[in-house]
């Protein structure tokens, strides 16, 4: 999915998602989610040793995010080396 396709969805207050796996760079599994929520972009990150999505307390992360502007959720892409390409509906 591309920058427009992406904002056109959660415009369309449906959520946006992308589920990683274990891979050389990463240990752990991870989802990001981010919806529309009272005019506000919501970003969420949870990530956890393979195997352990049932069991918060082994999260390695557990981020609640509010962003005002898709330009502000950019910038928080491109610090964190997220690609809106790597994002479902």
């Amino acid at each position: 999915m591309n920058r427009e396709k992406f904002i056109s969805k959660i415009q369309s207050h449906k959520s946006c998602y992308y589920i990683y796996n274990e891979n050389e760079q990463n240990e752990n599994t991870g989802l990001i989610k981010v919806w529309l929520y009272n005019d506000q972009i919501i970003l969420t990150w949870e990530e956890c040793p393979t195997g352990f999505v049932d069991d918060e307390s082994t999260y390695t992360k557990d981020e609640l995010h509010n962003f005002n502007s898709f330009e502000e959720l950019e910038v928080f892409f491109n610090d964190n080396n997220l690609f809106y390409s790597n994002f479902k509906s």
